[in-house]
């Protein structure tokens, strides 16, 4: 039985890699606006493991981490990045990008890492990032981010830090949040938030709380040292 198996395995494998590779190329042209000059190693002559940022998993020779960060591609994110199902870091940080966060993100159920700070990145946080349940941190800060801030994010219980400084995003703090169990920090500032501060942050084991330059309001909570937090900024 093993003897007939190997051979589909070994295609199975081929074709997962395939798929890998034509999903950074595809994306390479949103990346970089089709320009010629960027990323030169992403190209046909190497294994797309041995491309400048990819990181791949040695078991499988999937890719698992994308790292661009500070490079001055200025394109938007493409909707193949749903493609690179084994995906566990993404940091495209400080690279120019400008459109919407795409909504394929909901497909990289292994993701623990997504990194898009001081981008031009518009519209709101997509839903369907929610389905990114083993998802860690989320750094969207430093963007053009509209909308309000989920309420699904109380769902993350693997979530670990959250920032969202420096955007457009409106409303109050979802009570919700308080269930994230895992979270460590929180930085919302300089949004046009406003409201108080929900009391659910308080269950949180935080380190770090920011919501300077907002229009937050604390509310007295009647328990003495009900906020416990290394860095409270408000």
């Amino acid at each position: 039985m093993l003897v007939y198996c190997m051979p589909f395995a070994t295609v199975a494998l081929a074709l997962s890699s395939e798929t890998d590779k034509h999903a950074l190329l595809t994306l390479k042209e949103k990346l970089t606006n089709g320009a010629p000059d960027s990323l030169p190693s992403w190209n046909e002559s190497l294994h797309f493991c041995e491309w400048e940022g990819i990181t791949c998993g040695r078991r499988h020779m999937r890719v698992s981490v994308l790292h661009l960060e500070n490079q001055p591609l200025g394109g938007i994110l493409g909707p193949s990045l749903g493609n690179l199902t084994f995906l566990r870091v993404l940091n495209l940080s400080n690279i120019n990008l400008h459109g919407e966060i795409p909504k394929q993100v909901g497909r990289l159920k292994r993701l623990q890492v997504l990194s898009l700070h001081n981008n031009k990145i518009q519209g709101e946080i997509p839903t369907e990032l929610s389905n990114c349940t083993n998802i860690k941190v989320i750094d969207l800060g430093l963007n053009q981010l509209t909308g309000r801030i989920p309420t699904w994010f109380g769902s993350m219980t693997q979530l670990f830090g959250l920032v969202l400084g420096r955007n457009n995003l409106v409303g109050t703090i979802p009570t919700s949040l308080g269930n994230s169990s895992s979270l460590q920090y929180i930085i919302l500032a300089e949004n046009p938030l406003e409201g108080a501060i929900p009391y659910s942050l308080g269950w949180l084991s935080l380190k770090i709380l920011n919501l300077g330059a907002t229009n937050l309001s604390v509310v007295d909570s009647g328990e003495p040292n009900y906020w416990k937090f290394s860095v409270f900024n408000i």
